[in-house]
């Protein structure tokens, strides 16, 4: 086997295990990494619309729409309807959806103050991004970053 595809598997099952790090850590707000993901979205942008949430969202490829069905039915987003036009429909979060978004960033915090850490003193984390961002060049996920204040 070469070592691209080393890389790939190696790579990818990091990323798995980091996740469900991740998740364990969130488990006692009764949320995924995703789900966490669109809440912090939310909360930066409400409203809005499916769509617009979509082109924002690392986690997901496609429409969010299972996503945000999953936090509805957890009562923590409820869909609305455009101040500026009421043919639009449009995400917020509810009172509990506030309430959970600044838990779910100290245990983001939390998390990745580790995650950090741990590269630090394996390998630099600004090498290791910056490795990760020419990778990155040109690609969707560079405009997602960007467009979410997270590249630089």
């Amino acid at each position: 086997m070469d070592n691209g595809t080393r890389f790939r598997y190696i790579f990818r099952s990091a990323e798995k295990e980091a996740m469900k790090k991740f998740g364990a850590t969130l488990s006692s707000l009764n949320v995924t990494p995703n789900q966490s993901e669109v809440l912090l979205v939310l909360y930066e942008n409400e409203p809005i619309s499916l769509k617009e949430l979509g082109e924002l969202l690392i986690c997901e490829q496609k429409s969010p729409s299972r996503l945000v069905q999953g936090l509805v039915e957890k009562g923590l987003i409820y869909k609305g309807t455009s101040q500026s036009d009421a043919r639009y429909s449009v995400l917020y979060l509810t009172k509990e959806g506030k309430e959970i978004v600044p838990k779910i960033i100290e245990k983001e915090n939390e998390f990745d103050k580790e995650l950090a850490q741990f590269l630090e003193k394996n390998i630099g984390l600004e090498q290791m991004m910056s490795i990760l961002k020419e990778y990155l060049k040109g690609t969707n996920s560079e405009k997602k970053l960007k467009m979410r204040s997270i590249w630089e």
